[in-house]
């Protein structure tokens, strides 16, 4: 049994109650095309949720509210009730002969989602543009309502050599499709192509990464539920409660890379990240975010699962006082610095990072940080740093005299 259910017959059981179903909430909004007309028969599915305040303690798309959903009437509003009202949601919108897309961090409190536009496709008549598949699970059947997104595309570029292309949305027909009842999708790009890198995200199981062959044939693309890492955040032997835990892949080349996973940490600084992709080597760590306004930082973990199914635990992940980074943006020209300009620190390793806005003499401060490598990024509009626009700091101890100069940046293209 996955993992996951336990998660949600908990929720179910909540839901079912009649306290909780009293209290339940409805999301409404409407559905569009570009000139305003409504759309009928859209769906409107509820692919992800997330808690309002702290940290969700399920994965986002385990929530027994995940899979709701609601068909557009010949107005194109729709209406989806019975939702946990301390919640807000990831909305899939989906019809044929439209692009579909998500509408994120819709909250039932603040009122309708609004009006949803989609756009018009037309499915490209060179197969080569294509890729058809078919999304199955371990025992060959169908799993709908997968996310299929693109992460590159190899392709022979106007000088005839063959080059393969990450990300670059604005060249693909499809920047997302969504498998239907039978598991089938498509997804297209803009011109004629070799293969495309995807990623396969199913709600409730592993997210898992394909690299198929354009053309007119179907493709079996078998997902499974994944594995589990288990752990406990603790300070001197007590557990930290309502931290978040991150988890990224360790191999961050492009085409490999699969999205960050959080978790929040329980009463008891436990937590457990569910439908991890197996055979994967992974950083797990204490996002800062949730732990530098405590003054703490957590030490990084590399750990790695093997097979589907398998439980990784992980131990105590001990947090510790964090270390502080301090210093001053100084302009080469000697003009002050403009408001709201932000400098920006990312972790050497795990996809983690901070955002804090320089006070007007240019100084900056973060706090909470581990020992470690931070790539850091002041941006200023129209100056960058001499050599580039980012340069790499080693913390090892409070730094508090970081002294970064910037110069005017030269001047971009006409537009």
């Amino acid at each position: 049994m996955p993992n996951w259910t336990a998660a949600l017959a908990a929720a179910a059981f909540l839901a079912l109650s009649p306290a909780s179903a009293v209290e339940r909430a409805t999301v409404t909004g409407k559905v569009a095309d570009a000139d305003g007309k409504p759309v009928e028969h859209a769906t409107v599915l509820v692919y992800s949720a997330g808690v309002r305040k702290g940290y969700s303690i399920y994965c986002p798309t385990c929530w027994v509210d995940c899979g709701k959903h609601s068909a557009t009437d010949a107005e194109g509003n729709f209406r989806i009730s019975g939702l946990d009202p301390e919640l807000v949601f990831d909305l899939l919108v989906v019809r044929d002969g439209y692009s579909s897309l998500f509408v994120r961090k819709v909250d039932p409190e603040k009122g309708p989602a609004g009006t949803v536009v989609m756009k018009p496709r037309t499915s490209p008549e060179n197969p080569r543009q294509l890729v058809r598949g078919e999304v199955v699970d371990a025992h060959g059947r169908p799993v709908r309502d997968a996310v299929v997104e693109q992460q590159g595309v190899t392709y022979r570029g106007e000088d005839g050599r063959m080059g393969t292309r990450f990300g670059g949305a604005q060249d693909w027909i499809d920047s997302l499709a969504v498998t239907n009842e039978k598991g089938d999708f498509e997804i297209a790009f803009s011109k004629p192509a070799e293969r495309m890198i995807l990623n396969v995200q199913p709600r409730g199981m592993s997210a898992k990464l394909f690299t198929e062959d354009t053309g007119p044939d179907r493709k079996i693309m078998t997902v499974t539920d994944g594995a589990t890492i288990r752990g406990r955040l603790v300070r001197d032997g007590k557990p930290v409660a309502n931290a978040e835990i991150g988890l990224s892949t360790h191999n961050r080349r492009s085409g490999t890379v699969l999205p960050e996973m959080r978790v929040g940490t329980k009463e008891d600084g436990t937590f457990a990240i569910t439908n991890v992709p197996p055979g994967r080597i992974y950083y797990l760590y204490g996002r800062m975010d949730s732990l530098a306004g405590r003054g703490l930082a957590a030490e990084l973990v590399e750990c790695e699962t093997k097979d589907d199914g398998q439980e990784v635990d992980v131990g105590d992940v001990h947090v510790r006082p964090g270390l502080t980074l301090r210093g001053k943006v100084i302009l080469s020209d000697g003009k002050p610095i403009p408001p709201d300009m932000r400098f920006n620190l990312f972790c050497d390793r795990a996809s983690d990072s901070q955002s804090v806005v320089m006070t007007p003499d240019g100084s900056f401060e973060f706090q909470g940080l581990a020992g470690g490598v931070y790539e850091v990024q002041p941006s200023v509009r129209g100056y960058r740093l001499a050599d580039g626009f980012t340069t790499e700091v080693l913390v090892h101890r409070d730094v508090n005299n970081l002294v970064l100069r910037l110069v005017p940046a030269p001047p971009g293209p006409p537009r």
